[in-house]
């Protein structure tokens, strides 16, 4: 009653200013009109709040219940069945959940930092580590909908939105920001189905835009296995034998340049990536054989014009290996990975900073590439050294001969080393206080035989709120740390912090978090 008289004395207060069209009223007329109303909204709340009862001490107000009562579908059939089973709240929750069958799943990261020079700076994170060395807010975001679901046959629509959010301006509007540091993607957009394939019931069948899993090195921000798409088809979780295959087929397009890196062509691309996984060795440890080619679909044209108007000429590039993951039966695991790669392929593992498996250089293809090869042997993990100690690690090894690199040309040879290392003293389940220590070096050799060198390490002391020990599987984390960062060999990319010094002191707070 009380709503509904001050909705209807609110409504009385507006009257008012709707007549000022009928008839012209000054200033102090219109705040007369106001204050009366208002008097009289203020009398009818006294009146109400007089004849409102307080609610009795015996009355307990009402409790999230621990469970709900659902009906028993087998009670028909049997007499002595009860009409009604009692359901757990989390079990009802699922329930409801998977009924629906919608689920939105999501990551970012964010948080402030300051350096002792200006404005911190990020450097060389693919070799020194991520902790305390990183000023993006990147977020992904997944919405999945089951739309169909019967006997064995189930359809799913997955949409993936990604980015990144400029940490260093108030404003983060997308497509017009001062320093593009705003940007989004439909990274996903496909179909996947159950059921469907005869000879593959069990496998995740998917048409759309998606790729194969993606692995990633996480203390460095870069992965050893991933296919991008603009569209697929792929299988994921094949069984055939004792272990399970994905496949995928995608188109991937790169956009070619010509030697002044002014004008390019498109050219369409395909990829096939084949994995045999989950193979069984020892105890606790798997195995899985993955490849990779890259092939053109060139039109007449385009190639007219790599060979007449100084556009690079495309090659086909391909990658294989091998990764062997072994659990710990204390807990932690260690991911041990063999890859060789050709062609643009292997001039992304030169790169000393994101080394990716792409055929493109920041999505330019460019480079007189060669038949020559890289290799890279890389290990990461975790493990308990006791009940209060844990300790992560990123270790990579690559070398490659006559490849194509982006800082010294073509007919160059390189080789690299990264180590982080990342122990923690463990406090209780929600702390951890410990240190990142990141160290690299990297020698290229043009074709002239000039040596060029690149090298810098990192130390990063943290304390972190967490919700769980692991340092690589679990979040939300809060980290609150200091880092130091100094660039000793700067050959390939000669740079510098602010005021052109080789040396960087920071500190910040930083959330990351999955979900």
């Amino acid at each position: 009653m009380f709503r509904r008289n001050a909705i209807t004395s609110a409504f009385l207060m507006m009257v008012p200013f709707c007549q000022v069209n009928a008839e012209s009223l000054t200033v102090e007329q219109r705040l007369e009109l106001l204050e009366k109303a208002l008097k009289d909204t203020q009398s009818e709340l006294e009146y109400y709040k007089k004849q409102s009862t307080p609610v009795p001490s015996s009355v307990k107000l009402v409790k999230k219940p621990e469970a709900v009562l659902v009906k028993n579908d087998n009670a028909a059939g049997d007499a002595s069945a009860p009409a009604l089973s009692s359901v757990s709240m989390k079990d009802f929750s699922k329930f409801v959940k998977d009924e629906i069958g919608f689920s939105y799943n999501g990551y970012f990261r964010s948080g402030w930092g300051t350096a002792s020079h200006g404005a911190p700076k990020s450097w060389a994170i693919g070799s020194l580590g991520r902790l305390g060395n990183e000023y993006t807010g990147w977020f992904d975001l997944q919405l999945k909908q089951r739309v169909y679901n019967e006997g064995n046959k189930r359809v799913d629509a997955i949409v993936m939105l990604d980015g990144n959010v400029s940490q260093q301006y108030s404003t983060g509007w997308f497509g017009d920001n001062a320093g593009g540091e705003n940007y989004l993607q439909f990274s996903d957009m496909y179909v996947t189905t159950q059921g469907f394939l005869p000879f593959a019931p069990e496998a995740d069948f998917w048409v759309g835009k998606h790729g194969a899993p993606k692995i990633e090195i996480q203390m460095l921000d870069w992965k050893t296995q991933r296919t991008d798409a603009a569209a697929g088809v792929g299988l994921e979780n094949w069984k055939i034998g004792p272990g399970k295959v994905d496949i995928a087929l995608v188109r991937e397009d790169v956009d070619d340049y010509d030697r002044d890196l002014k004008n390019k062509q498109k050219i369409n691309t395909n990829a096939i990536d084949l994995r045999y996984k989950e193979l069984p060795l020892w105890d606790n440890a798997t195995l899985m054989l993955s490849g990779r080619y890259v092939a053109a679909n060139q039109s007449s044209s385009e190639k007219y014009n790599e060979d007449n108007n100084g556009y690079y000429q495309w090659k086909d590039t391909w990658m294989v290996g091998s990764t062997v993951t072994h659990k710990f039966t204390g807990g932690g695991f260690n991911e041990y990975s063999l890859l060789l790669a050709n062609n643009s392929i292997a001039s992304s593992f030169s790169r000393y900073a994101g080394s990716s498996p792409f055929t493109t250089f920041n999505g330019r293809y460019y480079g007189d590439h060669t038949n020559g090869t890289a290799v890279r042997l890389a290990s990461q993990g975790e493990m308990y050294l006791g009940d209060d100690v844990i300790v992560a690690n990123a270790l990579v090894y690559s070398f490659g001969n006559d490849v194509y690199s982006y800082e010294t040309g073509a007919h160059s040879d390189f080789e690299s080393i990264r180590a982080v290392v990342r122990p923690a003293y463990i406090w209780d389940k929600f702390n951890q206080t410990g240190v990142e220590l990141g160290y690299f070096k990297q020698k290229n050799t043009d074709l002239s035989g000039t040596n060029y060198y690149e090298s810098g390490y990192k130390a990063t002391l943290f304390h972190t709120f967490k919700v769980n020990t692991s340092m690589l599987t679990s979040r939300p984390e809060i980290r609150f740390y200091g880092t130091y960062i100094k660039a000793e060999d700067t050959d390939l990319d000669d740079y510098t912090f602010a005021d052109g010094k080789k040396d960087q002191f920071a500190v910040g707070a930083q959330a990351e978090i999955w979900w």
